[in-house]
């Protein structure tokens, strides 16, 4: 029989108060959410996470306040749901400096951003990092962000990814295309950097986008960062199999969530790409303790620091739907630009949750269908086992319930467990992050990767 092979793990985390998960437990004794527009904060948990040999440092993003619950933003602001927004990209300079080996994820959107200053800034942010960065590939779901950008209303939900195929089609000309390999020389004798003639403009013209180039920044050491998305939808399922490196998902049903890796990994293949270019996150929240009734008492402390309509304001934005104007017996809208997959009951059915099922579910901190575990370090490295056994994930990603006492327990009472079984590596990674990821150790894009077919050509 075969050792075990190290799954990967992040963190997840947001520039907010209220974290994406749980967000009111910031009211928590223990929680230190309130120093998040504090260097010492971030700092704090960039080093538990570095020391812990973390994979990933994940920021996601947000671009408006939820405002659906209740028609304003009250609610949002009351519990801090995702507020306030400050911007993540600006913290990973600073973390990058203070460790050695930590990579970051970095949401930004395609429905917002422009692609030529996004290239320019994720080549600059590769060059930082040393390359150990990676860019979360998101459509955007809130209409205040709609409103914050210009729009009346939302971009449908198929259209903001036809809009992000072309986004993609552009930083890929940016990155890949734009400088050739030999085009830096970075002489003083000859009084030469680059050759003028190895670098080219890209000239795109496209229904959204007109860009000449070329690429303001020279190539980093990854040129394109390595792709992560998060869609779990069909077309979101298709943008994956296209484009990422890696995938996260929210799904805790271990069946659900292979059918759903074993659908991307097909498509993936369909596209020219191996089954194993894509690998997957998938979201955990963990409660430890060194003994069960500990575990537990740390569970019912955290539940009474929970608070449902905090959690309903989060659905609300994230699905476009307001809960509270349903009765609990009535079915819920699919007529959503937001979060489909989170209206959908799970198995394939085809039918919405009622009101009713969607207050149940977020009634506890477990929040139904999310993958908590709850327990000693033991049973806990037990289950996360089990779990990736039957689900195929190739790692997780811990999203915190509170700051820093989440990722601290994780550190220091589960990843000795995991270690144990072969499931956690005992020293820290070095390299670029896709270099990391891949069987290869390539640090560029692979051949069979789409964005391939951008790269620089000699005439």
């Amino acid at each position: 029989m075969s050792d075990p092979t190290p799954l990967l793990f992040g963190l997840y985390e947001q520039a907010s108060v209220g974290c994406g998960g749980a967000p009111s437990l910031w009211t928590h004794p223990a929680d230190e959410r309130l120093g998040i527009n504090t260097l010492k904060f971030w700092s704090n948990q960039a080093r538990i996470a570095e020391q812990a040999n973390l994979d990933l440092f994940f920021f996601a993003e947000v671009l408006g306040f939820y405002d659906v619950h209740g028609g304003n933003h009250d609610a949002a602001l009351k519990w801090a749901v995702e507020a306030p927004a400050n911007d993540p990209l600006l913290h990973i300079p600073a973390l990058a400096a203070l460790t050695d080996h930590l990579a970051f994820g970095a949401t930004v959107s395609t429905t917002y951003e422009h692609p030529f200053s996004h290239a320019r800034r994720f080549s600059t942010l590769d060059h930082l990092t040393g390359g150990r960065i990676g860019w979360n590939i998101v459509t955007s779901y809130l209409t205040s962000a709609a409103r914050n950008f210009g729009l009346d209303r939302m971009i449908r939900h198929d259209d903001r990814y036809e809009r992000a195929e072309e986004f993609m089609d552009v930083v890929y000309k940016l990155w890949e295309g734009s400088w050739a390999n030999d085009a830096v020389v970075a002489d003083k004798a000859r009084q030469l950097y680059a050759r003028g003639e190895r670098v080219r403009p890209i000239n795109h013209e496209g229904a959204h986008y007109r860009v000449a180039g070329p690429h303001l920044a020279a190539p980093s050491p990854q040129r394109s960062p390595l792709l992560i998305q998060a869609g779990w939808s069909g077309r979101g399922r298709q943008f994956a199999a296209k484009h990422a490196e890696l995938i996260f998902t929210a799904k805790s049903d271990p069946l659900e969530i292979r059918a759903g890796l074993d659908d991307i990994a097909r498509q993936a293949v369909a596209n020219g790409r191996a089954a194993d270019d894509v690998k997957s996150l998938t979201v955990l929240r963990v409660v430890t303790a060194p003994t069960a009734i500990e575990a537990q008492q740390k569970y019912d402390q955290l539940q009474s620091n929970y608070h449902l309509q905090a959690q309903l304001v989060s659905y609300a934005g994230d699905t476009g739907i307001d809960i509270d104007r349903y009765a609990d017996n009535e079915p819920l809208t699919t007529h959503t630009e937001g979060m489909t997959s989170y209206v959908m009951r799970p198995g394939g059915s085809g039918k919405p949750l009622t009101a009713g099922e969607v207050r149940q579910r977020f009634a506890r901190v477990t929040r139904g269908t999310d993958l908590i575990l709850v327990g000693t370090p033991a049973q806990v490295a037990e289950k996360i086992e089990e779990h990736a056994r039957i689900s195929g994930t190739t790692g997780y990603m811990l999203n915190p319930l509170i700051s820093p006492g989440t990722l601290t327990d994780f550190a220091e009472l589960i990843v000795p467990e995991l270690q144990k079984r072969g499931l956690y590596r005992t020293a820290a990674q070095s390299g670029t992050l896709r270099s990391r990821l891949r069987r290869d150790g390539a640090d560029h894009l692979p051949g069979n990767a789409y964005g391939a077919r951008f790269r620089f050509v000699q005439d």
